[in-house]
């Protein structure tokens, strides 16, 4: 499966893009199942006061609510390789990261309305630009115009701006800025360093996204912010994906770069779990913004 050059360039010019109908209904079934299933298990957790840094919840009203799961591999691995290998994922890590592709992260993210969390202005893992990098969201759920789906400032991927100027000046209307809806079943790809946010929403039920970090094996050798070993751990995830993946999705030469895996699925996933270091930390406003309509609206306050 190749990507289209009107979706390829569309990317390069705005710094993300939107794959319709990316998944199956089958897969998408599974995902929603196990988004269920993890919620349920960190809200009883919470409850009990076993609460581990692998989630994050959200205390904003007296129902406390899951707003991020982190590293969907160490509790599903068969899933998130079954998602990962499915034929979009494997244009996607071809066509826009290209050789050497490894994943870095698949976490989950709950969005639930107002008060629980907006997503403020920022630049996600800020790089050399040497290399392709990507964060990607597979959504479960719709995420409708004027309702807290994510909003970009096109072609901002290019250089770290001055958030704090920015939101204190024009709030959620920065200039230029383009709301980008999406419906369950969609995957969204956005270069790393694209301005980007989220605001509040407004609609009840939740809003779930798993987001994937692509990045070139070399490229994480390179930028030394992670240690070998960890991007090794990654390439031998990727070699389960290629291996789960349909033989016309490989890319020449894929199999002679990644090879056969080297651990069973079990003891890889141990090992990066053991073996687990921090991500690139995003780029948020130095300090508090004070706006009338921003972050909360006003007609929210």
């Amino acid at each position: 499966m190749d990507l289209c050059l009107s979706k390829l360039d569309f990317y390069q010019k705005n710094g993300f893009v939107r794959f319709e109908n990316a998944i199956s209904d089958s897969l998408l079934l599974k995902l929603r199942s196990l988004s269920d299933q993890l919620e349920e298990s960190a809200q009883k957790e919470f409850f009990e006061g076993k609460i581990r840094n692998q989630y994050n919840m959200s205390v904003e009203t007296s129902e406390p609510r899951l707003f991020r799961y982190n590293d969907l591999l160490f509790d599903s691995p068969e899933i998130i390789i079954e998602l990962l290998a499915s034929p979009m994922m494997m244009a996607i890590c071809k066509d826009l990261c290209g050789d050497q592709c490894v994943p870095m992260q698949a976490d989950l993210v709950y969005k639930y309305p107002h008060p629980h969390p907006h997503i403020a202005w920022h630049h996600d893992a800020p790089h050399s630009r040497q290399y392709p990098y990507l964060n990607v969201g597979v959504y479960l759920d719709d995420a409708n115009l004027n309702d807290g789906c994510l909003r970009y400032i096109p072609n901002s991927q290019h250089n770290i701006t001055d958030i704090y100027e920015l939101s204190s000046q024009y709030g959620w209307e920065i200039p230029n800025v383009v709301q980008q809806p999406a419906k369950a079943g969609d995957i969204l790809v956005q270069d790393m360093m694209i301005l980007h946010s989220s605001e509040p929403k407004r609609s009840p039920g939740v809003r779930r996204t798993i987001y994937i970090e692509l990045r070139p094996f070399s490229a994480i050798i390179e930028n030394g912010k992670q240690s070998k070993q960890w991007a090794e751990l990654r390439k031998e995830w990727m070699s389960y994906i290629i291996q789960a993946a349909a033989p016309e999705n490989i890319p020449e030469g894929w199999y002679e770069f990644y090879g056969k895996p080297k651990y069973d699925l079990n003891t890889l996933v141990e090992l990066i779990k053991e073996k687990w270091e921090p991500p690139i930390p995003a780029v948020w406003s130095h300090k508090n913004v004070e706006h009338p309509n921003y972050p909360t609206p006003a007609d929210l306050r």
